[in-house]
């Protein structure tokens, strides 16, 4: 077999860095990319991009002729990224005639989308964001994982196949759960420890509750391995189907407006190690956001699964999460691990404008441009632009770093700080444009991150990646619809919002309520005889009441039996039985 590659130079730079530049010659198996993935002698951000696009052509899920546009574009982001390392490259924007940068308006429509009327309630908004095709996905991939444990006889016992309907009560009583945390699931079914224990009774028995949350599924490993479905190259296959449904109507109910944050955030389960592994965040399964810098809408997410760090890292991640921006003057501000200068070259070529901070010294900018000029007292700021990039040190409280495309020169800003020579007053302090911009709009994802943890689904179990991600969805398509209702509605408010004021603990009691409701009103509607109904209902224990021949007599003795013709509680003894009929015939 002929070679598939051949080295044709390699240059270093001032770090000495070795850059190897590569050039396709065939296309040939996996194996033989591997074998020159281990004798090449250097790795950078290009040789591991151009590894992926490679592993890509081998597996078939690229083709052949687009390889060397791909190459060309490497290339290319090598030859920025080289200039950039360059303190020549970096100049003083008064020293560059026609340094000022031009940021084009934003003149897209944006906001909520959707043609619900005016009086529409916490569950159509809900709806609009979790689809009924989506419950139905859920229904299903939960009986075909029970019916394939089954077959393989480690199935549960008593399970009746469960409808959309128990799907939606289901999650209601999850977010009923998550406002008021009980120490036992059970608890919530008993009068003595929790008010609103009627609608959990009525939804379905704890028995029924417990089947779903062990077997409910938005994908089974188990039967899709069974069926000869999975696909060993894509670790969240099963996701997909989820995804896809899910991540539509992320992006069609709310047009993004101008200004969009990126930044990574943690599954549930993970939050509580973050501590164990915050030195190393790359080992456990990451998940980006793309969310509004002003609500916390969430557009798009992006599941990344395997170690990728540098500015792999930024290519791997942005341009999946700003898909369908292009040429439309979005400002996205980025988390400074996914900042780099060719990407932000090739967001700008693609017309969208992007920002991201950086302590430092950071490797993303010179190393003589962080050691040049010294910034003594807050408000004193350094820039200097290499094209259309602007870097900017500045320091407030310490020294900061900043890179941009949407920003211009100079234009300070003022900002007030707490004073240092008058207690209790306030000293104005000049601020970069570039830094105003980026600390009023780098939020939307913590602001996001904020409305997830407050009152967090309850009642169920996170042992499992998937799992974690499975409610992440959930509990995410629970705050986009809170935030969708909240801007639609803002005008005319519903009833159960009080003052105007918008509250997620009122509109999580509202829809898990509604929800709820959903599964009662299934459950009235089936025969009282049916399995179904059996199982919803589960094996209820009898309550004991007092005797009431017995009580005639001022005896006390209590009993679980009684006459299903006149429903009077009796003890278990014919002579109870005997009298209370005789006299009831008699009088």
């Amino acid at each position: 077999m002929s070679q598939p590659f051949r080295k044709q130079q390699e240059i270093t730079f001032a770090d000495q860095f070795p850059i190897s530049r590569w050039i396709i010659t065939d296309i040939c198996s996996l194996s033989d990319v591997i074998k020159w993935r281990e004798i090449k002698c250097s790795i950078t951000m290009r040789d591991d991009a151009q590894w992926l696009i490679l592993e890509d052509v081998a597996n078939g899920r690229i083709g052949s002729e687009r390889i060397f546009r791909q190459q060309e574009d490497l290339l290319a982001n090598e030859d920025e990224w080289l200039m950039s390392r360059s303190a020549d490259s970096w100049k003083d924007p008064a020293e560059i005639p026609d340094a000022r940068l031009s940021v084009l308006p934003f003149t897209q429509t944006s906001g909520p989308n959707h043609n619900l009327p005016k009086n529409s309630d916490a569950i159509d908004f809900f709806n609009l964001l979790f689809p009924a095709a989506l419950m139905e996905l859920i229904a299903k991939e939960t009986n075909n994982h029970v019916k394939t444990c089954s077959f393989l006889g480690h199935g549960t016992p008593g399970w009746v196949p469960v409808t959309t309907h128990e799907i939606k009560g289901f999650l209601g009583l999850v977010i009923l759960m998550g406002i008021q945390i009980l120490p036992d699931p059970s608890q919530y079914w008993s009068l003595n420890h929790y008010d609103n224990s009627y609608t959990f009774y009525r939804t379905m028995s704890f028995q029924r509750f417990k089947q779903i949350a062990d077997n409910i599924r938005m994908g089974s490993f188990l039967h899709s391995e069974y069926c000869g479905t999975t696909d060993p190259a894509d670790p969240l296959h099963i996701f997909r189907p989820m995804m896809e449904l899910l991540g539509g109507a992320m992006w069609t109910t709310y047009q993004p407006n101008c200004c969009l944050t990126i930044d990574r955030a943690l599954l549930p389960s993970m939050e509580e190690d973050c501590c164990q592994t915050k030195g190393r965040p790359q080992t456990q399964p990451q998940v980006w956001l793309l969310c509004d810098s002003k609500s916390g809408y969430c557009h798009r997410l992006f599941f990344q699964v395997g170690e990728k760090g540098g500015q792999d890292l930024g290519f791997s991640v942005v341009p999946k999460l700003v898909r369908d921006l292009e040429n439309k003057q979005h400002q996205v501000y980025l988390t400074n691990s996914l900042a780099s200068v060719p990407l932000m070259r090739r967001l700008l070529e693609q017309g969208i404008y992007a920002s991201s901070s950086f302590p430092p010294p950071n490797p993303i900018l010179p190393r003589e441009l962080w050691e040049s000029g010294q910034l003594e007292k807050p408000g004193d700021f350094l820039q200097r632009q290499c094209g259309p990039l602007l870097a900017t040190r500045w320091r407030d409280t310490k020294e900061m770093g900043c890179l941009t495309t949407n920003a211009t020169a100079g234009e300070p800003d003022v900002v007030w700080r707490r004073s240092q020579t008058k207690p209790g007053g306030l000293d104005p302090i000049n601020r970069p444009m570039a830094f105003r911009l980026l600390q009023e709009n780098m939020r939307g994802v913590d602001i996001c991150k904020q409305l997830l943890a407050c009152n967090p689904l309850g009642g169920i179990v996170q042992d499992r990646h998937w799992r974690s991600f499975f409610w992440f969805l959930v509990n995410l398509s629970i705050v986009n619809a809170f935030i969708v209702l909240r801007e639609s509605r803002k005008e005319n408010p519903p009833t159960w919002v009080q003052d105007g004021l918008f509250s997620q603990v009122n509109f999580r009691r509202r829809l898990g309520n509604q929800l709820a409701k959903c599964a009662q009103k299934y459950l009235d509607s089936t025969d009282v005889s049916s399995p179904r109904r059996a199982a919803a209902e589960g094996q209820q224990e009898p309550t004991k009441q007092r005797c009431k021949n017995c009580n005639l007599k001022e005896l006390r003795r209590d009993s679980v039996h009684g006459c299903v013709a006149c429903k009077a509680s009796l003890c278990n003894e014919p002579l109870c039985f005997w009298e209370f009929w005789t006299k009831e015939s008699f009088l």
